[in-house]
């Protein structure tokens, strides 16, 4: 269903219509919020199944919706990939990048990743507290590196620097809650971009970081970049402010 501002020349006659609904300019905009969220971002369908995805079922990470959808628009395809903390989000990379290394700290949620089968996919039970130095004597480097896992951040992101290709990517999760952590990958030269968002399962809006190498440089998924977003309105074929000019 379509909503429409419309001005009636009868408006006593208008509002006998059956077929008419009469809402606040407030009230339109709310519910047109709330659908985006809950139908487009899928936020209804995460809660009712308890489970990160969009609207039309893709699994994705518990992060910020804009930095998912951010994500979305890059080609990854040449991407080697490590993951600290493995989930629904090992399936969303699995999907976009060349291969996926996940280290996870819980056996038995690692055991159930390895049932999914997920291509170009492998996944290790690390125990908790030898995360970061399992990082660190890996023998090789990670075009992106995600650190979303359930131990120390900080140790995490100290040991995943030294694993970071040139023209990489890390990204943190809830990185407003790891102060010094940011700041050790900022003192590293990295560029911070934050995302500020809402996410699927959460009722607050959180922080998910990239933290791009100087040498980064953006790959579009398709033409452009960034790709319309979910539940956004789409000019650009029909946008002269954009048009090329001598």
């Amino acid at each position: 269903m379509f909503w429409t501002q419309v001005r009636p020349s009868d408006e006593a006659d208008t509002r006998r219509n059956l077929n008419m609904v009469e809402l606040p300019d407030t009230a339109m905009l709310e519910a047109s919020v709330l659908h985006v969220l809950n139908e487009g971002l899928g936020f209804r369908k995460s809660s009712e199944r308890g489970a990160c995805m969009l609207g039309d079922g893709r699994h994705i990470p518990m992060m910020s919706y804009s930095l998912i959808e951010y994500v979305m628009g890059l080609d990854l395809s040449d991407c080697v990939l490590l993951e600290l903390g493995g989930g629904y989000s090992t399936d969303f990379w699995s999907r976009r990048v060349k291969s996926v290394l996940t280290l996870e700290t819980d056996e038995q949620w690692a055991a159930s990743l390895k049932k999914l089968n997920l291509a170009n996919t492998e996944i290790r039970a690390v125990a908790i507290d030898a995360l970061a130095d399992s990082v660190s004597r890996l023998d090789r480097t990670f075009d992106g590196i995600v650190i979303d896992p359930n131990t120390n951040r900080y140790r995490c992101a100290k040991a995943a620097l030294g694993r970071l290709k040139p023209g990489g990517f890390i990204i943190l999760d809830n990185s407003e809650w790891y102060p010094n952590t940011t700041a050790l990958l900022r003192a590293a030269d990295l560029i911070q971009v934050d995302f500020l968002d809402f996410r699927p399962l959460r009722w607050y809006r959180c922080a998910s970081s990239i933290f791009l190498h100087r040498d980064f440089r953006a790959k579009p998924r398709e033409t452009r970049l960034p790709l319309p977003p979910i539940g956004g309105k789409d000019i650009a074929a029909v946008n002269d402010w954009d048009a090329i000019t001598d």
